[in-house]
């Protein structure tokens, strides 16, 4: 009844000569009528298999009660809700038969070993409730639940679904034997203790194969708001490990003497992006964006980065000003191209929302950092843009929440110098000066290469009466920017400017560049 061929759809591998299904590396058992259902419903890609057609393939000629097609699809569905991509997958036409709908490759096994290792996945254990009172495993439960939630909307990381991950509840585990059972690379483990109104979560990203814990991190919080405190808390483990689970699987692929795939260029992409801002850096992350897109045009992840590393460059205010015309050229292309690819790819809307910003169109910057976040709650980057096209539109207050959320969510990663600065200029148009002064104090610590913290700096100083400490800012500025115009960037005044943002401009930041000899 079945061909050679071996069927590949999500984290799946179907080998139908040898009548095996496996889940990454780890056997999957499935009854012999299962088996020969899901082949059926596999190698149709997508048509539709009636209920007779079924019958007569997987019962051939036997009598049997119909009941047992649906009997067998549930458990079908059971065992392919380990990946949550393929939850859906099977779908049932009332009065007619059953689709397969996930998308399936076709090839051998020695065709599908050379890509194995380029699904990142992570399963979520349940966390363990430390707490004496057992009514606390509400919110245990509930923590395992969101992190998993909240991984799940990291674009290229598969994350087992929660219902698979809690079989092992309560059982004394191995993780290497679990990242073998339902193989994945990565598994996240942590527990809760509540002491009264105080609770500690500990959260710990182990590396499967090894075993060897590569992150870890203590979170304390006050469960006045259970809710509040676990979206604050899982926002944070999701932006955290999913940068080092891209960080580490790109270490794999630099010791890996084989020419990359495409999904090797985007992890080194973004584990290239692990570090301070600057020009050079950004041209790194377009090399390894740019070979992976040509690798493969259709994804979308590589196109997204690929933009955001392009328009970046465009903002770099010591960059040639013939090369920032041309990257805003081609990164617009790419922005375009990677919301085309997937609509609802958040990193797409964010480049998006960067080629807006850069274009001064404020308005559409703010529509597409609301869609960004949209697809991602936990996206720092996109929280940052919406509180820089805030600002610009005079919305100062509401600018500095959405810092405050970006800084939240990621308040150690390498961008800490870019979202402080963008806090520092909102809080400038709140008339917050000292609090303005201390964010760009951090930004430049954080970040001396970072031009506009030194233009926030001096145009603080200035504002707060010291000229001299002012024009010290405005000198480290012009050696990283000789060519500095405050008129030729992003934060001068336009026709169109809203008037609260105008006023800003006239009385805080023309005064305060002049002030401090920042050219305008």
């Amino acid at each position: 009844m079945h061909g050679s061929e071996v069927f590949r759809f999500g984290l799946f591998r179907l080998a139908t000569a040898r009548r095996e299904l496996s889940l990454g590396s780890a056997p999957v058992t499935l009854g012999s009528r299962a088996f020969d259902l899901l082949v059926s419903l596999v190698k149709r890609q997508g048509r539709l298999a009636t209920k007779d057609e079924l019958m007569a393939e997987v019962w051939p000629g036997t009598i049997v009660d119909e009941n047992n097609l649906p009997a067998q699809m549930a458990a079908l569905r059971k065992v392919l809700a380990a990946d949550p991509d393929l939850a859906r997958c099977l779908q049932t036409v009332p009065g007619r038969g059953y689709r397969f709908v996930a998308s399936v490759e076709i090839g051998t096994d020695a065709s599908f070993e050379s890509t194995a290792a380029e699904t990142l996945s992570i399963v979520v254990l349940p966390f363990a409730n430390l707490s004496t009172d057992a009514e606390q495993a509400y919110f245990t439960q509930g923590m395992t639940e969101t992190v998993t939630t909240d991984l799940s909307r990291i674009s290229g990381l598969l994350v087992i679904s929660a219902t698979t991950a809690a079989t092992f509840d309560g059982k004394a585990i191995d993780v290497r034997q679990v990242s073998c059972e339902l193989g994945v690379r990565f598994v996240l483990k942590g527990s809760v203790q509540r002491n009264d109104r105080a609770v500690r979560i500990n959260a710990q990203l182990i590396d499967g194969r090894s075993g060897v814990q590569i992150w870890s991190e203590i979170f304390d919080g006050d469960i006045a708001d259970p809710f509040a405190l676990q979206d604050r808390i899982t926002g944070r483990i999701a932006i955290s490990i999913g940068r080092e689970i891209f960080v580490a699987a790109a270490r794999d692929g630099e010791m890996r003497n084989i020419d990359p795939r495409s999904w090797d260029l985007v992890m080194r992409g973004i584990a290239a992006d692990n570090k301070p801002q600057s020009l050079e850096c950004l041209q790194q992350q377009e090399h390894f964006f740019a070979h992976a897109a040509q690798l493969d045009p259709k994804n979308s992840i590589a196109q997204a980065w690929l933009a955001r590393a392009i328009l970046l460059q465009s903002a770099q205010v010591h960059a040639p000003a013939s090369l920032k015309q041309d990257a805003l050229t081609r990164g617009a292309e790419a922005a375009e191209r990677a919301v085309a690819l997937d609509p609802s790819n958040a990193r797409a809307h964010l480049a998006m929302s960067y080629l807006y910003y850069l274009r001064r169109d404020f308005e559409r910057s703010l529509l597409a950092s609301e869609r960004a976040v949209a697809h991602d709650r936990n996206l720092a980057m996109a929280y940052n843009m919406l509180s820089a096209s805030l600002s610009h539109l005079g919305r100062g207050r509401e600018a500095v929440l959405a810092s405050e959320t970006a800084l939240r969510l990621d308040p150690g990663g390498p961008q800490f110098d870019v979202f402080r600065t963008t806090m520092g200029l909102a809080r400038l148009l709140l008339g917050q000066i000292d609090d303005a002064m201390a964010c760009f104090s951090r930004a430049r610590q954080a970040n001396p290469k970072l031009a506009r913290a030194h233009l926030g700096a001096a145009i603080a100083l200035a504002a707060r009466g010291d000229v001299p400490s002012a024009q010290l800012a405005a000198a480290d500025l012009l050696r990283l920017a000789p060519e500095y115009r405050l008129s030729q960037t992003v934060d001068a005044c336009l026709p169109d400017s809203p008037p609260r943002y105008r006023q800003f401009y006239d009385e805080v930041l023309l005064p305060g560049a002049l002030s401090a000899g920042v050219p305008v």
